[in-house]
């Protein structure tokens, strides 16, 4: 019989333990998102998530090496993932205004429709590097297409980027202290931040009205 083979013919050991550890960590990191989405980052302890996640602080230390690890893990997983959809959904679009609509209104959406994930972004704040490798790099790389394509007339392409990311993270906290159920604020957040980039209030509502398409599936999740 092989190593790690369960002799009653069920899932082997070795399958069974792998699993486990996929579901600690797993809950690890839900009970990680939740607390920082409620407290912010300078609150965050490691005593919280272990509660939260019924686990012990011994096992916390088993799958991360402190509260920047597990952040780390979670920028990468809720944001950075997201990242990559958008970067496929929108990798053969013609128009870099329709690239930057597309995804301003995926980040908007993902945060109206999950509120933790909103909170978890907003609560991390626009000064934290890895959240800004994620977002602002996609940023920085899109206006700058457009500028060289003669879309976008930008005169401080990094005042830009820090005001574009900053009014994300700005706009889904006021969405969540206080939605406007007649307003889309997906469509309002893509053309503000398109007039910013020096379209007109006409061009930004032509862009801004055009059909959004949805995101490519998400990888599963490993538990």
């Amino acid at each position: 019989m092989a190593d790690g083979a369960d002799r009653t013919g069920g899932e082997a050991t070795g399958d069974r333990r792998a699993r486990k550890r996929r579901q600690t960590r797993r809950r690890l990191l839900d009970a990680a998102r939740t607390r920082l989405a409620e407290v912010g980052l300078d609150a965050l302890a490691v005593a919280d998530i272990t509660a939260r996640a019924d686990v012990g602080t011994g096992t916390f230390y088993n799958y991360f090496t402190g509260l920047d690890d597990t952040v780390a893990a979670l920028i990468e997983e809720e944001v950075e993932a997201l990242g990559r959809r958008i970067d496929a959904l929108t990798a053969t679009m013609a128009d870099p205004a329709e690239v930057i609509a597309i995804s301003v209104r995926h980040l908007m959406s993902t945060a109206a429709s999950d509120p933790v994930w909103g909170g978890f972004i907003v609560r991390l704040g626009i000064a934290h590097p890895s959240l800004v490798a994620a977002l602002g790099s996609r940023a920085s790389r899109d206006m700058q297409r457009g500028i060289d394509e003669g879309r976008f007339d930008i005169p401080n392409l990094p005042m830009a980027e820090e005001v574009a990311f900053g009014s994300v993270l700005s706009a889904i906290h006021a969405h969540q202290r206080s939605p406007l159920p007649d307003r889309d604020p997906t469509v309002d957040l893509a053309a503000y931040n398109l007039r910013l980039l020096g379209l007109t209030p006409a061009e930004a509502a032509e862009v801004c009205a055009r059909p959004l398409p949805a995101l490519p599936a998400a990888p599963e999740r490993a538990v």
